[in-house]
C-alpha cells in the first residue's frame, strides 16, 4: 500500500509529467487531487487545511491549523525522506 506522502508526491509528479510549462513552483493537492500550481509556497491562509503542496525536489508541505473559511495557520514541512 502506498503511503499518503507517497500519493501527495505521486500526484504531483504526474501533475509536472502532464503539464512541462510549470517549471519550479509548486503543486497543490488536496485530498489526492491536484488543485493547482503556484511559483512559489504562499500564505497558507489562502488553502484550505490539509492541503498539500509539493516543490520540485519533492519536498512536501502540509497546511495546518485554521479552518475552512479564514484559511490555515501555516505551512508545516512534513516527510523530507523519499
Amino acid at each position: 500500500m502506498v503511503d499518503l506522502l507517497s500519493r501527495v508526491r505521486i500526484a504531483a509528479r504526474r501533475y509536472r509529467d502532464a503539464n512541462p510549462e510549470r517549471q519550479g513552483g509548486i503543486v497543490l493537492v488536496f485530498q489526492d487531487k491536484v488543485y493547482g500550481w503556484k511559483n512559489c509556497l504562499r500564505d497558507a491562509g489562502q488553502e484550505q487545511p490539509g492541503a498539500y503542496a509539493v516543490d520540485e525536489d519533492g519536498h512536501v508541505f502540509i497546511a495546518e491549523g485554521g479552518n475552512e473559511y479564514d484559511g490555515a495557520k501555516c505551512w508545516v514541512a512534513v516527510g523530507t525522506s523519499n
